[in-house]
């Protein structure tokens, strides 16, 4: 018989996919890192030109227009730390300016009755932007409502602790910081329609009139649907129980 000779070159296993599988790790690992890197840029910088909106807001919204420097991931950061802001406030504040109590307070009700409105705002505005020749993109309007909601940020919680060292008859300092926040925060969106639009006064109290109707018909609309629905729901459920009787 014929002894069989291995060279060197045939013992070496084909391992080429072996190799690629190997450096889908670091690649996968690198890319995550330069990821969180850029976002963590992306939230510094957010956070600048969100604060810079308290000073300079006709600069700041005109940037975020005309520069094109606002981040989607960073907005929904933002917007996240607002929802904190108010749980916080609403559970930091005093029983005397809090009559409902800290019992009540539910952290689902409070984020759906927190998001609901500012989506509901932003699609309504960009809506109506869109049909009253503004040139608000979408992004651009998302942004542009977070940054508007940075006097809220900022001021919801310190007042909250304040009211716990109010008695009843200081409720004026609160009631007048509360409308300073509310009223601040009212003109950053009033500075926002029209700086992302390209409006003038005029066209921007007509848009933001419309938005906010515009929200109401939303709201109508998807009460009226989930009435349906619940309806619908019934009736199957009723035919079902019908059918699984009968037979």
């Amino acid at each position: 018989m014929t002894a069989l000779h291995v060279t060197p070159d045939d013992k070496r296993p084909v391992s080429g996919a072996t190799t690629s599988s190997r450096a889908v790790g670091p690649i996968k690992a690198l890319c995550s890192s330069l990821y969180l890197a850029q976002l963590a840029k992306d939230v510094r910088f957010q956070w600048k030109q969100a604060l810079r909106v308290l000073k300079h807001p006709f600069d700041a919204f005109g940037e975020l227009r005309y520069r094109s420097e606002g981040s989607f991931p960073a907005a929904v950061l933002l917007l996240i730390a607002a929802f904190v802001a108010l749980l916080l406030s609403k559970l930091a504040t005093s029983y005397l300016f809090n009559p409902s109590g800290v019992e009540n307070v539910s952290p689902l009700t409070l984020l759906l009755e927190f998001v609901l409105p500012w989506l509901t705002w932003v699609a309504a505005n960009y809506w109506i932007g869109s049909i009253m020749k503004g040139q608000g993109r979408w992004t651009e309007v998302f942004v542009g409502s977070t940054y508007a909601l940075m006097p809220f940020l900022l001021l919801s919680l310190p007042l909250a602790l304040l009211s716990n060292v109010l008695t009843l008859n200081e409720k004026v300092v609160y009631d007048f910081g509360s409308g300073v926040m509310i009223s601040w925060t009212l003109l950053l969106f009033f500075i926002m329609v029209k700086e992302i639009h390209n409006y003038d006064i005029g066209e921007t109290a007509v848009n933001v009139v419309l938005s906010v109707l515009f929200m109401f018909a939303i709201w109508i609309l998807l009460f009226i649907l989930a009435g349906l629905t619940f309806q619908l729901y019934d009736f199957v459920a009723q035919i079902v129980k019908e059918v699984a009787y009968r037979v």
